[in-house]
């Protein structure tokens, strides 16, 4: 996508893109039955803003934005390009009161998991909670690799597993493990979001587990929200 001029937005930003999401869905008539209910979403996506991005107050993007979008159903990713060709028809959106022009639109090819461990990077940010904390405190409730990556690793399983089953309709638990070996890092990474704040974490780490329950991740996403723009991965190395 691309603007006459840089873009200035809040540091909320993913709002937007969500935003963009849903119109292209309406577009070709699915985001009533499958996307409007306030369950696990199907997809997957992360926001570069640019190579002249800049972050202070506010963001303030590059002219060119790319909109990475990833799913592991086959409807979904078909309904969603047609859905963005048809803004693409339209010459131009609006975004924070900037005219944002499609102007390229590219299928990336299809990227089958064989192996039980691979590593992978962060588009992003991931986002994952601890159900047995409360939620009213913030640095227990949201768990990164580094807090206590045992308990980590039991919340990551659980968590996948529960979008697992819900996604894909299929019964079995597929346990998931992250790892940090050499070569690997997470930052933790605090943003606002809707109004209040998420902390989650970037980086480069190893997953292992079957590679049903990782292509899986690669396809929908690791952690929580992935539909608001979290946890987008691409793979750095299959072993």
């Amino acid at each position: 996508m691309k603007q006459k001029k840089n873009l200035t937005l809040s540091k909320e930003y993913r709002r937007y893109f969500i935003s963009l999401l849903k119109s292209a869905f309406e577009k070709v008539g699915i985001l009533d039955k499958q996307l409007s209910k306030k369950e696990y979403k199907p997809y997957t996506f992360s926001v570069y803003l640019g190579e002249e991005f800049n972050i202070d107050k506010e963001i303030q993007s590059g002219k060119i934005i790319s909109l990475l979008f990833s799913s592991g159903d086959p409807v979904i990713v078909t309904s969603f390009y047609n859905g963005i060709l048809e803004l693409k028809k339209k010459n131009c959106i609006v975004i924070n009161n900037v005219n944002l022009y499609i102007n390229d639109i590219k299928l990336m090819p299809y990227l089958k998991i064989n192996s039980t461990s691979a590593i992978f990077k962060t588009l992003g940010v991931a986002v994952l909670n601890d159900p047995n904390s409360s939620a009213d405190d913030f640095n227990k409730w949201y768990i990164i690799p580094t807090d206590n990556l045992e308990r980590f690793n039991e919340c990551l399983s659980q968590r996948t597993n529960s979008r697992y089953q819900f996604l894909t309709k299929k019964a079995g638990i597929h346990p998931i493990k992250l790892s940090l070996p050499d070569g690997s890092f997470i930052k933790e990474t605090i943003v606002q979001h809707y109004g209040g704040y998420v902390r989650g974490f970037r980086g480069i780490f190893k997953l292992e587990g079957t590679p049903e329950i990782l292509q899986f991740v690669y396809d929908y996403g690791l952690g929580i929200r992935t539909g608001q723009g979290f946890g987008m991965l691409e793979i750095v190395k299959k072993e």
